[in-house]
């Protein structure tokens, strides 16, 4: 009976769940004694000032008519859910010079039916040091980050409900973590990401099932290792990859259907799978009777085993024999100054032909302008590593494998005539054995004679009739 007046005692409950809503609890609490930033309206303006103030500050609720918010100078900021949900008219918001800035679930969230316009987002030498899932949301045309940097963005951190955001761009930012599905299902008219430093691996699905209607912009960036489809879209219009520097590419690292054009330039991808660049195809929208080009100029990469460690470099490392790429066929595909960081092996030439070519397509179809080292191509002088010029594939061949073919055709020649030699003396000395054997057996035959002639011949003889005088 005690344990079922207890059952009914609310206050036993409250026991109960007390160790589980404390941490709730704490919480709500150190929010509710931060600092709430100071915002003044100015028009139509609204300016949130931290004054660079050390304190731990937390943007209060706006509301009212506004066009542009502006969050400036802050050095530790966290934005609560909802905090632009009774704002009408707002167009931007833009946050500048904020050291460490939190943004929470639906911080930054406006709804597609409410009275504001289509929303800019500006983020402007601001460090976010996390973004939470769904964190921004809603109605966004534009959203840009302009140096400053990015510790970590979960899952769904940025979602548009409009049909299709004219802008998605960051420029100078420094990118610790972003995780798989960070950009998802949603439709730009352009994505450009230039000058930026991922200190992380860039998961798969980071950029997942986007559309791109005008240009996807790749510039001047620095990777670490990019796992498969870890960039993923459905349509790219415009695709342009220059002078990028990757650690790694690993799998299908860019998977994209492309309509109108494909420029990839001066990019280092390092350690690269042969498989890079097969997910890049033609979208099916792409009509024209001429094959759509695929300009692929003044590339560098490197064939490594698979599972190899893609920051390993030295004299320690077996050297791996390089890889043709797999590109669509769809494509027009135009290469030129393809460089391999790997030194070329005359074992893959297909020594059943004459002269000697390739075995793989690829190499045979653009061994002018796919660049190799030459075989122990490190060279040591003065007690230091040398790597000797790379060299077209085509002069390779001529000058390195053709000459060691020529000195296999000579010892061949060699060892075959020194045979035929060998045995022509087996046969001669066969001939003359052959004849001394048929001397010996020769026996002197007596002529022919009757018994009578030979009795005359014999009494001949005996009478010294034989002696005939002159």
């Amino acid at each position: 009976m005690r344990n079922i007046r207890n059952l009914k005692d609310p206050t036993a409950w409250t026991w109960l769940l007390l160790p589980l809503l404390s941490p709730l609890l704490l919480l709500h609490s150190v929010q509710a004694d931060l600092t709430k930033v100071t915002c003044r309206e100015y028009g139509t303006t609204i300016t949130c000032d931290c004054n660079n103030s050390d304190q731990p500050m937390v943007l209060p609720l706006l509301h009212g008519s506004v066009y542009l918010v502006e969050i400036r100078n802050c050095r530790d900021l966290v934005v609560e859910a909802n905090r632009l949900a009774d704002t009408v008219g707002l167009r931007k918001v833009t946050f500048r010079q904020v050291g460490q800035l939190v943004l929470r679930e639906h911080a930054l969230s406006v709804p597609r039916y409410a009275s504001n316009k289509a929303l800019i987002v500006e983020f402007e030498q601001t460090n976010l040091q996390l973004i939470e899932s769904h964190a921004i949301n809603g109605n966004i045309e534009e959203i840009s980050f302009v140096g400053g940097r990015i510790e970590l963005m979960k899952p769904f951190g940025f979602t548009t409900t409009k049909d299709s955001a004219i802008l998605l761009k960051f420029d100078g930012v420094t990118i610790q973590r972003i995780e798989s599905q960070a950009f998802k299902k949603f439709a730009v008219e352009q994505m450009t990401i230039a000058n930026c430093q991922f200190l992380g691996d860039l998961p798969t699905r980071a950029f997942y099932e986007l559309e791109v209607t005008n240009e996807l912009s790749l510039r001047g960036n620095h990777f670490q290792e990019v796992h498969s489809h870890a960039f993923s879209f459905k349509l790219v219009s415009k695709l342009s990859l220059s002078d990028n520097h990757f650690v790694s590419v690993d799998g299908e690292w860019l998977e994209a259907q492309i309509r109108d054009a494909v420029s990839i330039r001066g990019n280092d991808f390092g350690a690269t799978s042969e498989i890079a660049f097969r997910s890049l195809t033609v979208h099916r929208s792409y009509q024209l009777s001429e094959h759509l080009e695929l300009r692929f100029h003044n590339n560098s990469l490197r064939s490594s085993r698979p599972g190899a460690d893609p920051r390993a470099d030295g004299a320690g490392v077996p050297q791996v024999a390089p890889q043709p790429l797999r590109f669509d066929d769809r494509f027009n595909l135009n290469i030129r100054d393809l460089r391999y960081d790997n030194s070329w092996n005359c074992e893959q030439l297909d020594s059943n032909v004459e002269p000697a070519l390739p075995r793989a397509d690829f190499f045979r179809a653009h061994s002018d302008q796919l660049l190799f080292h030459p075989p122990d191509y490190v060279t040591q002088s003065g007690g230091e590593r040398q790597l000797q010029p790379y060299k077209p594939l085509r002069t390779l061949i001529t000058d390195q494998c053709r000459q060691r073919s020529y000195l296999a055709y000579i010892i061949s020649g060699s060892v075959l005539l020194g045979l035929f030699i060998l045995l022509l003396i087996l046969l001669l000395w066969w001939r003359v054995v052959q004849r001394r054997r048929r001397r010996k057996l020769d026996v002197v035959q007596p002529e022919p004679r009757t018994y009578k002639e030979t009795q005359i011949v014999y009494q001949i003889e005996n009478a010294g009739l034989l002696k005939t005088d002159l």
